[in-house]
C-alpha cells in the first residue's frame, strides 16, 4: 500500500462518523505509531482510525480501520469491530478502557515469479486504551493492540492520537442521544450524483487508473440509505473492471443535516476484460462484495458535494480500492 492510497483511506476515514446508530458519545480518533513482529526483530509504521461510542459510563463499542505498515512480505490492513470495558477516573478526565473483538484484515503478499496474492482472513484483536479529556471536545488517547490470526502474522501496534467529539452537545450528556433531538428523524431524499477519481489495484505496485461512476440513492427509513450505482475502475493495466452495484447503508447526520456520513455494504456484479474466463467465454461476469464509506457535504437546498471510498474484494487477488469524489442534485421524495 503506497502513500497515495493511504492519504486517500484517511481522507475518507477520518470523515467517517456515526453510522447508524444515535447513542451517547461519538468519539473519533487517528492514531500513529510503531508495529512489532517477531520481538521487534521486524518493525514498521502503524496508522489506525478509530471511531468509538458509549453505551454507559463503563461500556462501549467501536470500529477502527487499522493499517499495519509495511512488515517484510506483508501489506496488511484492516477493520477492527470491539467491544469495550471503560473505567473512568479522576472525575472523568482520565479514562483506562479494554477491548476485544474481531478484526477482518487484507493481506497483499508477493507470490513467485512477481505477482501478488491477496490474502482475506478474520482475526481476534485485544487492545488496552488510556485517554485524558483536554475539553469539552478535544482528547488524547494512548492505544495498544494486539493481531493474532491463526495462521498468519501476529503483531503488536502501539500508537498515540489526538480525537474529537462529534455530539451535537459539547460534551456527552446522559439522555442527549445523537446530533438531531429525538423526536425528529431524518430520511435522505433523492438524490443523483456522477463522480470522478481514482482506482488502486491491491499489489504491491499498486496500479492505478482514473475511475467514474454513477449514483441514485434514496432514504428509505431514518438511518437507512439504498443506492444503485454504475462504477467504471479505469484501466490499470491488471484489470479492465466496470458494473453494477447496490448497497444499503447506515447514516448519520450532523450539523443540522448539513454533513451525513455512512457505511455502506452490497454485491457488484463485474466485467473485467484483462481477467476471461478459461471456458471460452471472453468476458464473463462476476460478482464481489463492496464495501464504502461516505461522507457528503449540503452546498444549497438542491447541490451536495460527496466523497466515497470503495473496496473491492474479488476472488483472484485483484482487490481494489476507489476513492471517489463528486456532485449531486437532491430532490424531495
Amino acid at each position: 500500500m503506497n502513500t497515495s492510497r493511504q492519504t486517500w483511506k484517511f481522507s475518507a476515514l477520518l470523515l467517517l462518523g456515526c453510522a447508524g446508530l444515535k447513542l451517547h458519545a461519538q468519539e473519533l480518533t487517528l492514531l500513529g505509531g510503531i508495529v512489532n513482529h517477531s520481538n521487534f526483530e521486524q518493525t514498521s509504521y502503524t496508522w489506525q482510525v478509530d471511531y468509538r461510542q458509549d453505551f454507559h459510563r463503563n461500556f462501549a463499542a467501536s470500529i477502527a480501520y487499522i493499517n499495519e505498515g509495511h512488515v517484510p512480505g506483508h501489506h496488511r490492513d484492516g477493520t477492527a469491530w470491539q467491544a469495550w470495558a471503560r473505567l473512568p477516573l479522576f472525575q472523568d478526565r482520565i479514562a483506562i478502557a479494554f477491548g476485544a473483538g474481531g478484526y477482518y484484515f487484507f493481506d497483499t503478499q508477493p507470490l513467485p515469479g512477481g505477482d501478488t496474492a491477496n490474502v482475506h482472513g478474520t482475526a481476534p484483536i485485544y487492545s488496552l486504551s488510556a485517554t485524558g479529556y483536554l475539553s469539552n471536545r478535544w482528547f488524547y488517547r494512548l492505544m495498544v493492540n494486539r493481531i493474532s490470526p491463526a495462521h498468519q502474522i501476529q503483531v503488536t501496534t502501539m500508537a498515540v492520537g489526538a480525537g474529537f467529539w462529534f455530539g451535537r452537545d459539547k460534551k456527552p450528556t446522559p439522555g442527549k442521544l445523537g446530533d438531531a433531538p429525538d423526536e425528529y428523524a431524518y430520511v435522505t431524499e433523492n438524490e443523483l450524483t456522477v463522480f470522478g477519481g481514482q482506482s488502486i489495484v491491491n499489489t504491491f505496485l499498486s496500479q492505478k487508473s482514473r475511475a467514474y461512476a454513477g449514483e441514485y440513492r434514496r432514504g428509505l427509513v431514518p438511518h437507512i440509505d439504498w443506492t444503485a450505482s454504475a462504477v467504471y475502475e479505469g484501466d490499470p493495466l491488471i484489470i479492465r473492471r466496470s458494473g453494477l452495484a447496490t448497497q444499503v447503508w447506515a447514516v448519520n447526520t450532523f450539523f443540522n443535516d448539513r454533513i451525513a456520513v455512512g457505511a455502506g455494504l452490497g454485491p457488484y456484479v463485474f466485467l473485467d476484460h484483462k481477467h476471461p474466463a478459461s471456458a471460452g467465454k471472453k468476458n464473463p461476469a462476476a460478482v464481489a462484495p463492496l464495501a464504502s464509506l461516505t461522507f457528503s457535504m449540503r452546498l444549497s437546498e438542491h447541490w451536495i458535494m460527496r466523497m466515497v471510498f470503495d473496496r473491492v474484494t474479488s476472488s483472484y487477488n485483484r482487490d481494489s480500492d476507489i476513492f471517489l469524489l463528486g456532485l449531486g442534485y437532491r430532490w424531495p421524495h
